[in-house]
């Protein structure tokens, strides 16, 4: 019954037939019905629920940096068949396209199709980046958790990736540096690392660098390595840094585990397989 309701209403808006609104996307028209529209998209309900200036006329044009002609195709095509076309080369459209007129059956399965395509499928560093900027420009949670989950797993691999350095920002590094999941050889390899990226570009990241290393947990780490990195003339002039040197030291020769320092700083990693890119 609901498959020959769909095949009914995808010939009526193929024929003409009862269409009360034309909705314009860039230079493309589209014809359709408002209930429809408003079955499928709380933006459109909310629209002609709620008498917006826009619902009354015969053509509403549709505006928005994230909407895209390509896009809204494929999404009405999937309205009134049920069946959603989305490939690699359209997903991002259609993804962004849907989030922004609030369809969630089509959001929940483009994210769903990059889980699979791009994220499971094991891509390299600047995909999982971008994946993040997209997921954080459009406010798409699942999908940056996703993606987080993932570059957490295969952390190693990350930190030896040639984009690693390079590429990853403050914002994401200190998202990954966060995770109870973060699988790698030890903390030790984790401070390495972040000691790695703040020199890769000094200059730049040294006024996040005490922000960067206190994510990371300095009770688990080797004393010595630590001493040996933050004890110096130039990174004792960083804000926070020197307190940060204090409470390793302090921790080091008179644990206590019911300090703030042992409570957030030794607290274990859940125990993961450490997994590099060539791995998968």
């Amino acid at each position: 019954m609901a498959a020959h309701l769909l095949f009914k209403l995808g010939q009526f808006r193929e024929n003409g037939e009862f269409i009360d609104v034309r909705l314009k996307v860039n230079k493309s028209i589209f014809l359709a019905h408002r209930n429809v529209l408003a079955a499928n998209s709380d933006y459109f309900h909310a629209m002609f629920k709620h008498g917006m200036k826009e619902s009354n006329k015969k053509t509403i044009e549709l505006k928005g940096e994230n909407l895209s002609a390509l896009g809204f195709k494929i999404i009405m095509d999937f309205i009134y068949s049920g069946e959603l076309l989305v490939k690699e080369e359209n997903v991002f459209e259609v993804l962004a396209t849907a989030n922004c007129l609030q369809m969630a059956i089509i959001v929940r399965q483009c994210c769903d199709f990059l889980d699979k395509e791009y994220i499971q499928g094991c891509m390299d560093i600047q995909t999982y980046l971008h994946l993040l900027q997209f997921a954080d420009f459009h406010g798409l949670k699942d999908l940056k958790e996703a993606t987080l989950c993932k570059m957490a797993s295969v952390f190693k691999g990350v930190c030896e990736s040639e984009e690693f350095l390079s590429k990853i920002d403050t914002d994401q590094f200190l998202n990954l540096l966060s995770r109870d999941d973060l699988s790698a050889p030890s903390e030790t390899f984790v401070f390495k690392s972040v000691m790695q990226w703040i020199k890769y570009k000094k200059e730049e990241r040294i006024s996040v660098a005490a922000k960067i290393i206190g994510a990371v947990r300095l009770g688990l780490v080797d004393t010595k390595c630590v001493v040996e990195e933050l004890n110096t003339e130039e990174m004792q002039r960083v804000p926070g840094i020197k307190t940060l040197c204090l409470e390793t030291l302090v921790h080091s020769k008179m644990p206590s585990p019911s300090s703030k320092f042992s409570v957030e700083k030794t607290r274990p990693r859940s125990t993961t397989s450490v997994s590099n890119f060539s791995d998968l």
